[in-house]
């Protein structure tokens, strides 16, 4: 439940260690917390794995079989605690803070002030500078957006994926391949994946139509929109869309509708009709002007691994937001 995160931020003083625990990346911490993370989440997640190399490495550590006993009880009681409540739909009491009951509260979080909220042509600028003169290309750039897409749509369902209905709805361009990376990273983590295209696949860029060329080498084939999802990623249209959407991504937007949507970069359509109405948004880089006004629901920033150098480059004054985490909400 995000509300231990929440209480284990602010009693540690350390928003980082409670990201990192939701995460399970406890590198930079000492050798025996992070063995001490390890056992507790592995006992939360794949408790049927356990085994007595387990208990040694935390002898090895510098636990004794005391100090095992205490987190083995600890984490053992906050999970049956925790499967009580959700399975009782047990609710929160009024003294909680409402910033506690959300999704993330225990999430990496950055003030919207400290970023730079940028235009079309000063990303443009961006992206061409990190690849022409930083040689990042945008198949690395598109990995690492899918990749957090991916991650964040596992935490929109509560941290696991496996068995969840998701369908990714991509369009011919960048944006569509970082969806379908999304799609080869939650299809890998257990979950039953459905991808829809907005256009025919000889319409899709290069780096897009590779993606797709690995999704269907896994034996997951395009086809049409589901009846039923639990999540739909909306991969369509990028920073660069332009007026109404047409053809098959307004179809793909009117068929969104009513169901929970994680749109990538921005929702598709923003300020314009049809759009999407997204849930939450992951924004890459840094938050797009367009953004602004609440329109694209929770607003979270990912890391496409750009140094800084570059956006000095470009004149963006820039002050990297992802000390603690490469997927951060912005409020």
């Amino acid at each position: 439940m995000v509300q231990h995160g929440a209480a284990l931020a602010r009693e540690s003083g350390d928003a980082a260690l409670a990201e990192a625990v939701a995460s399970g990346r406890f590198a930079g911490y000492d050798p025996r917390l992070r063995a001490l993370l390890d056992y507790a989440c592995k006992l939360t997640r794949h408790p049927e794995a356990m085994v007595e190399a387990d208990l040694e490495r935390l002898r090895e550590a510098g636990l004794d079989d005391r100090a095992i006993v205490d987190a083995n009880q600890v984490v053992a009681y906050y999970n049956y605690v925790n499967r009580v409540a959700d399975g009782l739909g047990v609710e929160l009491e009024d003294e909680w803070p409402e910033e506690l009951r959300g999704e993330a509260g225990y999430s990496a979080t950055v003030p919207a002030a400290e970023l730079p909220w940028l235009d079309i042509e000063q990303m443009r600028e961006l992206d061409r500078i990190a690849v022409d003169e930083f040689g990042l290309t945008l198949e690395r750039m598109m990995e690492n957006a899918g990749r957090n897409l991916a991650e964040l749509a596992r935490r929109l369902l509560g941290g696991r994926v496996a068995g969840r209905s998701i369908t990714v709805l991509a369009g011919p361009g960048g944006n569509g391949g970082g969806g379908l990376v999304a799609a080869r990273h939650l299809a890998n983590a257990g979950a039953e994946v459905t991808v829809v295209l907005s256009h025919p696949r000889d319409r899709l860029r290069p780096v897009t139509a590779a993606q797709l060329h690995i999704l269907e080498a896994m034996k997951i084939a395009p086809g049409g929109p589901p009846d039923d999802v639990e999540l739909v990623l909306d991969a369509l249209l990028g920073y660069s869309q332009e007026g109404s959407p047409r053809g098959g991504a307004a179809r793909l937007i009117e068929w969104s509708r009513g169901r929970r949507v994680l749109s990538l970069d921005l929702p598709s359509g923003l300020l314009h009709e049809p759009r999407v109405e997204a849930e939450a948004t992951l924004t890459l880089a840094a938050p797009k002007r367009a953004l602004r006004g609440g329109a694209a629901g929770t607003l979270y920033v990912a890391d496409l691994s750009i140094p800084p150098a570059a956006y000095a480059r470009a004149g963006i004054p820039w002050r990297s937001p992802f000390e603690t985490a490469p997927l951060v909400r912005i409020v």
